[in-house]
């Protein structure tokens, strides 16, 4: 697999990149509950919700959502392509979500990953998250967005 060529971007999720995302949201290790078929107009819908989708040209190479909550914490999922897990771009995604947090006033992020998720609970911990406690098969995964001075930690 060659890395893609065209420079990477973030750009607003769509209603036509819902047949592509939706078999990430659901792969092994991520049973991420997608209701009915509408889920991609409700996430277009609703205001909290950020949604983008990570890009090179025209190649779709994942999915960023960010749940605003009122209370400041943002329920983050990050979702990679498969042909495109482990090659960096996750973590670049990452690091532009928590970007996108900090302009929304955001002060911590949460993810709940699938303790059978490896790959998941590495990445994770090492762009800062936390474990928090364990609920069901998930582990709540807290990092704070921005700490006294203004840098992300």
């Amino acid at each position: 697999m060659s890395q893609p060529t065209a420079t990477f971007q973030l750009r607003p999720f769509a209603l036509g990149d819902a047949d592509a995302v939706a078999p990430w949201l659901t792969g092994p290790g991520l049973s991420l509950p997608l209701g009915s078929a509408a889920w991609p107009e409700r996430i277009l819908r609703d205001q909290r919700i950020l949604a983008l989708v990570g890009c090179a040209g025209d190649e779709r190479l994942g999915l960023l959502r960010l749940d605003c909550g009122p209370d400041g914490v943002a329920d983050v999922t990050i979702v990679v392509s498969p042909e495109h897990r482990r090659t960096g771009f996750g973590r670049r995604m990452f690091y532009q979500a928590l970007r996108r947090a900090e302009d929304v006033g955001m002060h911590s992020l949460v993810a709940y990953v699938d303790l059978c998720n490896s790959p998941a609970l590495s990445f994770f911990e090492s762009v800062g998250f936390e474990g928090r406690g364990v609920s069901g098969d998930r582990l709540r995964m807290e990092r704070v967005v921005h700490v006294a001075g203004g840098a992300a930690a």
